[in-house]
């Protein structure tokens, strides 16, 4: 049998192997040139920008503008602290602060403290520790609404639907608890602690409130950051434990449930925005933090991003806890949740950046100096102080610091949460 014999390849000299190789290390410098002037182009805006906040007003409207200034005013920042558009801290807006977040705090300390396994035959038993947990949670409640009327004397509607919620929120946190069949004793133990850190950060986030002033800068800020964390981690809880339900459970009507939110999602948010305002201002929420938070513990975004990644989850390990006797929150707080850091820290990114973005719930809902949002905020400064561009401009950049920041840092989480999305479970 005849046999093709196959020509050798002829072996590349040292020189043509040189060439190519510098060849290819050409081509990616030019690469990398064309992307860094391309990024400089894009940021040539934001540079002027920045630029901007150390010159003076008739450097900034001058044609041809110039890139540096003349002089570097770094006084400009320090000013802009100083600027007060008028209006006293209210004790209203304040304690809307600080008791969202006092609440905040007492359900995450509760949650996380409160999780025990069950020992049969000891600690205290369930018909016992479960109507004492429900009391504590009305009586929460109460005490919210005795502290508004110790504090500014609120009216009968604020009193009665604030501590509504707030009795809703730690009856939520006592249900969660109660599907773990958990130690009742350490159950009450961590309610009473949670309670003792919520007036604690209550006090301590009025106070904060109040020192920041009414229509400053520094108060503006508050505002935002704090609204922003709070919007962001409440939302994180329940809507990861949404998801949770959703993609590892299995209940009558969860497919139509589920449809349902998504279609929720196709409706315009104008159509929702007159009934909404109208809700909020016969809750007694207009001017207060609660019309931020409250409204917003889920979202239908959050729950089928979530939903999405938790069906990747293996089953074998939740399998593997209930061999161990863990109950479905366990599994949830120990084995879903450090699963889905990814997911859940790129769903917390998108909701701040939400909220510290946001312009038009901000407008209609906070109407006084002390209760503005940065961009609010910015916009009404823009008028009162329109002859002055550099402290305007350096407005902007401190509220463009932190979006930017956590873009730079994060953007590849930005990334992996559209993946996560378009995962077909």
């Amino acid at each position: 049998m005849a046999t093709v014999t196959q020509p050798l390849a002829r072996p590349l000299s040292p020189r043509s192997s040189t060439t190519a190789l510098a060849s290819r290390r050409l081509g990616r410098l030019l690469v990398y040139v064309l992307l860094i002037t391309i990024g400089v182009i894009l940021f040539t805006p934001f540079i002027l920008a920045f630029l901007g906040t150390f010159k003076t007003d008739a450097e900034i409207i001058v044609w041809p503008p110039s890139f540096f200034p003349a002089r570097w005013r770094v006084e400009n920042w320090p000013r802009l602290w100083n600027t007060d558009v008028g209006g006293l801290p209210r004790a209203e807006g304040a304690t809307s602060l600080g008791l969202s977040t006092g609440l905040f705090a007492f359900l995450g300390v509760f949650l996380l403290t409160g999780l025990s396994g069950e020992q049969k035959g000891k600690g205290l038993p369930r018909a016992v520790g479960l109507p004492i947990s429900l009391l504590l949670a009305v009586l929460i409640g109460w005490a919210s609404t005795y502290y508004l009327e110790m504090r500014f004397g609120a009216s009968e509607v604020l009193k009665w639907t604030t501590g509504i919620s707030v009795t809703l929120f730690a009856l939520i946190a006592v249900g969660i608890l109660s599907m773990s069949r958990p130690d009742w004793g350490r159950v009450l133990l961590a309610m009473v602690g949670a309670l003792v850190v919520g007036l604690v950060v209550t006090f301590v986030f009025e106070q904060l409130a109040i020192q920041a002033g009414g229509g400053r800068f520094l108060r503006w800020l508050f505002n935002t950051a704090l609204l922003s964390v709070i919007r962001a981690f409440v939302m994180l809880i329940f809507c990861s434990m949404a998801a949770y339900a959703f993609a590892r459970l299995s209940f009558p009507g969860k497919n139509l449930i589920f449809n349902f939110m998504l279609a929720s999602m196709m409706i315009p948010g104008a159509v929702t925005l007159i009934p909404t305002y109208v809700l909020i201002a016969k809750l007694g929420w207009v001017n207060t933090a609660y019309a931020l938070i409250f409204p917003s513990v889920v979202n239908t975004f959050g729950i089928f991003m979530l939903t999405q990644f938790l069906k990747a989850v293996p089953r074998e390990l939740e399998e593997a806890a209930f061999i161990d006797g863990a109950s479905y929150f366990q599994i949830y707080k120990d084995v879903v949740l450090p699963l889905a850091r990814p997911a859940l820290l790129t769903l917390f990114i998108l909701q701040f950046q939400g909220m510290w973005n946001d312009f038009l719930a901000p407008l209609l809902y906070l109407n006084t100096p002390d209760m503005w949002v940065m961009n609010v905020a910015l916009s009404v400064f823009q008028q009162q102080y329109k002859a002055q561009w550099n402290l305007t401009l350096v407005g902007a950049m401190i509220n463009a610091v932190v979006p930017l920041t956590m873009f730079f840092f994060f953007s590849r989480y930005y990334i992996e949460g559209v993946s996560y999305a378009g995962v077909k479970g």
